[in-house]
């Protein structure tokens, strides 16, 4: 078992799709986008629950008709960032073992991630956007 996940984790460091400049940029501009949401949710959530965080909620989805209808602990705004961390990294697995044999899949997961990041963005600016 141990073998077999040293020769999975090699043909990902040997795979020739690291030397493709499309799936490099787009995973470094994916990876960036991630920290810059969890730099910017830490910073403003910082400010927002100020000394107890213990006993801080803050609404984390808002509807038209009904307003915000969900609040929650202060750290369940950390699982947008999460969740496209695991996307990241599940994508990027996934490309560098297809690209030999469909390099299209390989870009349609590297290029989507990218979005996948900016809508998670939003999404992170959103719920500071409520908590002010």
């Amino acid at each position: 078992m141990l073998v077999s996940f040293y020769r999975f984790i090699e043909n990902i460091k040997t795979s020739p799709a690291r030397r493709d400049k499309i799936i490099v940029i787009s995973n470094i501009l994916a990876l960036i986008i991630n920290l810059i949401i969890w730099g910017f949710l830490y910073w403003s959530l910082r400010g927002i629950i100020g000394d107890n965080p213990e006993s801080s909620t803050i609404p984390l989805h808002y509807n038209v008709f009904f307003g915000v209808d969900k609040f929650g602990k202060w750290y369940q705004a950390f699982i947008l960032p999460l969740l496209g961390l695991i996307i990241l990294l599940v994508n990027f697995v996934l490309a560098q073992i297809y690209f030999s044999k469909k390099s299209l899949l390989s870009y349609f997961l590297t290029i989507s991630c990218v979005f996948i990041q900016i809508i998670l963005l939003v999404s992170s600016f959103l719920i500071i956007l409520i908590n002010l």
